[in-house]
């Protein structure tokens, strides 16, 4: 029993070294950050205004503007018309002569409801309908 070591005796003790195991983890992340394949995910095209242009410029057209509140509501002169007559409204004023189409949107409100005045126009026969982001 003698010559039995004492695990907690004053012997030199040794080091585990860790400079190579972080060489190794800094070239591992080099690798990784290389072959990382980055997936571009197209959006929503959203046609919108041009800052620079004069919005006064088109005075002779009539411009046929929807509001989308955050609360659901659809806006067309001052009246909830609810999404089921933005086709009813656009439609006779293409008919007519080609108006603009002016979607303004508050924030947060739900961008499906959105996109389905958008749909409803295009399908009275707006040719390009403008989003524009409203603070109310």
């Amino acid at each position: 029993m003698r010559n039995r070591k004492n695990l907690n005796s004053d012997e030199e003790s040794t080091d585990i070294n860790i400079s190579p195991l972080i060489d190794m983890v800094f070239i591992l992340l080099i690798f990784f950050i290389v072959t990382t394949v980055f997936v571009e995910e197209s959006g929503l095209s959203a046609n919108t205004p041009d800052p620079t242009s004069n919005p006064n410029q088109d005075d002779d057209k009539e411009l046929v503007s929807f509001l989308v509140r955050a609360n659901g509501e659809v806006i067309y002169k001052d009246q909830d018309v609810g999404i089921g007559a933005v086709r009813g409204i656009v439609a006779p004023a293409m008919r007519q002569d080609e108006h603009p189409i002016t979607v303004n949107v508050e924030p947060n409100a739900r961008m499906s409801l959105v996109v389905a005045v958008i749909d409803e126009a295009e399908s009275g026969g707006a040719p390009q309908v403008t989003m524009k982001a409203v603070s109310e």
